[in-house]
Parts: structure tokens; C-alpha cells; sequence
């Protein structure tokens, strides 16, 4: 009898044993779900910013003057801006060369260097990541222009242009810093967003083609581009601009 007491209970104990021993695998694969699923939680929340630089150059050939020009331009940036700053130098005495001339970028910490502002400007680069903030430099240009547009919380683009005359017509030189932040609960409303109206890459884009068109328009020209980055692809375009370029 007591041989099959012991009997049962080395069964009922081993028994018990593989019970525990099946419910600590269990917590673990649970635990390991669980981990996973947070981690892909947190990859879709955790707060991101980026910065990209972009360029692209645009050849005009037209006999248009330099007024229809930049009035064609400027107006084509406004449509999807929210602020413009323009100015058109003094051109007095100077012949229109063969050749046009090209934007050049400069550091603008450097160029405020041992001031309050060019502290502040290192400052920003620093919390940025340390993401040099420069801007275009436009020497010869008969216009200039600096657009932003922003989404405040969102998005943040600083756009600038330099306009050049040549003897078989205009040069556009167009130099951006494009800021987008992305992550957090407010992501879940810009995907939304992006999904009804077009992405923020997509509507710098937009912004860039509807100067050129809008030159096109006003020249009655053909702008082809010359070189850039990143490329600008049909799919590059919001959806709306279908409607837009009609």
C-alpha cells in the first residue's frame, strides 16, 4: 500500500511539475507578445522629427520681360504659402550675361558668427539634431524670394529662389528646408490627413510646380528642369492637383 502511495504521489507530484512548467512557457510567450506588441506601439508613437534639403533648377526660354517674370512667379508661390519675402535688387549698368548664374549655399550660423543671433542659430542646430540651417545665396540674381509654410506642431518649410536672367532668357534656382515631426497620438489624425489631401513631401512639391506653371502660363514658355533632388515624379503630386492644374 505504501509503495503505491508513494507511487501516486511521485505521479501526481511530476504531474504537478509540468503544470508549473507549462504555465511559466505560457507567461513567457504572453510576456513576449505582449513586449512585441508594445514595441510596435512605440515605434508608431515615439515622437520623430526630421529635416530634408532639397534643390531644383529650371531653364525658361522666353523674350519675356523681367516684370512678367517675377510677378508669373510670385504669384505662383503665394498659392501655397504663408508668407513671401521678395526683393528685387538694382540691376543699374550691368550687361545680361550668356550664361545664368547659380544659387550658393551659406551656413547661417557662420554668417551671424559672434553674435546673439548666430548663438541662437547654434543653438537650433544643436536641438535639431545638429543639422547645419543654411539658407540660398543668390549673387547676380534679378529676384529673390524666401516663402514659408507652415503647419504649426506639423510641419515647416523654408523656401528660397533666386531668379536669373540670361541672354536666351531666365534661370530658377530653388533651394528648400523642409521639417516635418511625426509620432504621437497627433499621428494618428496627420495620417488622416495626409491620406485626404496629400502628404506634407507631396505639397512642397506642389508648391515648387505651381511657380513654374504659373510662369509657363503668364510667358506663354516652356520651363524645363534642369537637375534636383529629390526627384519630382508625376506621384510626387497631391491628388488634388489634378483638379488644380486643369
Amino acid at each position: 500500500m505504501q509503495r503505491a502511495r508513494r507511487g501516486q504521489l511521485t505521479q501526481r507530484g511530476i504531474g504537478e511539475n509540468q503544470l508549473k512548467s507549462l504555465k511559466f512557457s505560457a507567461l513567457g510567450v504572453v510576456s513576449a507578445l505582449v513586449l512585441s506588441a508594445c514595441g510596435g506601439v512605440n515605434q508608431y508613437l515615439a515622437d520623430r522629427s526630421e529635416t530634408t534639403e532639397l534643390y531644383h533648377i529650371f531653364d525658361i526660354k522666353t523674350a519675356a520681360d523681367v516684370e512678367s517674370v517675377v510677378n508669373a512667379a510670385a504669384d505662383g508661390l503665394a498659392q501655397n504659402s504663408n508668407r513671401i519675402q521678395q526683393n528685387r535688387p538694382l540691376m543699374m549698368g550691368s550687361t545680361i550675361p550668356a550664361a545664368p548664374g547659380r544659387f550658393q549655399l551659406v551656413d547661417m550660423s557662420s554668417a551671424f558668427q559672434g553674435t546673439g543671433m548666430g548663438a541662437l542659430m547654434q543653438m537650433a542646430s544643436t536641438q535639431s539634431g545638429g543639422t547645419t540651417l543654411r539658407m540660398a545665396k543668390c549673387d547676380g540674381a534679378v529676384w529673390t524670394s524666401h516663402a514659408t509654410r507652415t503647419i504649426s506642431g506639423y510641419t515647416n518649410l523654408n523656401l528660397y529662389s533666386c531668379l536669373y536672367a540670361y541672354r536666351s532668357g531666365y534661370q530658377l534656382d530653388v533651394y528648400g528646408v523642409f521639417q516635418k515631426t511625426s509620432g504621437g497620438l497627433a499621428s494618428i489624425t496627420q495620417g488622416l490627413a495626409s491620406g485626404l489631401v496629400g502628404t506634407p513631401e507631396q505639397w512642397v512639391n506642389k508648391t515648387i510646380i505651381d511657380t513654374v506653371r504659373s510662369i509657363e502660363s503668364a510667358t506663354h514658355s516652356r520651363v524645363v528642369q534642369i537637375e534636383g533632388q529629390p526627384k519630382i515624379a508625376g506621384d510626387a503630386l497631391p491628388w488634388v492637383d489634378r483638379f488644380s492644374s486643369q
